[in-house]
């Protein structure tokens, strides 16, 4: 009768029907983190807003920190897809 918590909070994601929802907020943070092991302090400056139709669009308050993020893009979608596959997110965009 009873069930782990672990089985639980999947089918409860799902039938709720967000587990895109988490999914996309599960990238997001996971970019942060490659942001900031390459840019240091200066990944404060952009945050990864949301996914559409698998690019990912990122804020930022400089152009400066958009060309950094676009010069390593390659390195950043690589990460990405180690983690969430190959398809989850194939581009990044950016806006200030």
């Amino acid at each position: 009768m009873w069930q782990p918590l672990s089985n639980l909070i999947p089918q409860s994601i799902n039938k709720a029907g967000i587990s895109k929802q988490i999914s996309d907020a599960m990238v997001c943070d996971e970019f942060s983190q490659i942001a900031k092991h390459i840019l240091g302090p200066a990944a404060e400056h952009s945050r990864a807003v949301y996914i559409k139709d698998r690019c990912l669009w990122v804020a930022v308050l400089s152009s400066v920190v958009s060309n950094e993020l676009k010069l390593y893009e390659g390195d950043i979608l690589k990460g990405l897809a180690d983690k969430f596959g190959a398809e989850r997110v194939v581009e990044l965009r950016f806006m200030s």
